[in-house]
């Protein structure tokens, strides 16, 4: 790894954040650099949820600079990553509040089938699977759906369970019973 990298998992900028808070530059520059690295992911999460995209880059910015307010009034943060996504997802529940109304997460479309040229058949079949999928997606309900969210953005057990403020054990059994759900929603019977 090279110098001033992160790896998507553990920051090592996590031990240089906290110390970094004495110097506004410096921690102008560390901020920045988790920024370039965790934007994008964050940016995701939000959209999944809030279905805006006005509304995403808004929270995103704002997850930010209340990292930066954190960590300039001599706070530190053990997990960045995870103290960030807890923060976006706070700010996610906060603005579905505010715009009161809780649409379910449209998910992901996908248009084409493996098979360049699907028969007809093979086309209702996919297109009834998908029905089924949006179906049992909308089913659940939005902490499901976040709690889904937060593990497709390859965040950890343990970083979901501090972010839903959930025991580990409680979260396993409550991310399995999600997909069962899930799988039941999708089944033929």
């Amino acid at each position: 790894m090279a110098n001033g990298e992160a790896k998507a998992g553990g920051l090592p900028l996590d031990l240089e954040l906290s110390c970094a808070t004495g110097n506004r530059s410096a921690l102008g520059q560390r901020v920045t650099q988790v920024f370039e690295l965790l934007r994008d992911p964050l940016y995701r999460y939000l959209f999944r949820v809030l279905e805006s995209q006005d509304e995403a880059e808004d929270l995103t910015q704002e997850v930010f600079l209340r990292l930066y307010a954190h960590l300039q009034r001599g706070n530190s943060v053990a997990n960045v990553r995870a103290w960030l996504f807890r923060v976006a997802h706070n700010l996610a529940i906060d603005r579905q509040r505010k715009n009161s109304r809780l649409e379910p997460i449209a998910p992901c479309v996908q248009t084409e089938a493996c098979d360049p040229a699907p028969g007809a058949d093979q086309k209702i079949l996919m297109q009834e699977r998908q029905q089924r999928l949006r179906q049992a997606l909308a089913a659940l309900s939005s902490e499901e759906r976040h709690c889904l969210e937060l593990r497709a953005e390859g965040l950890s057990y343990q970083e979901i369970a501090g972010i839903l403020e959930m025991r580990l054990p409680t979260l396993v059994k409550y991310l399995g019973r999600i997909i069962q759900k899930l799988v039941k929603g999708t089944s033929y019977d």
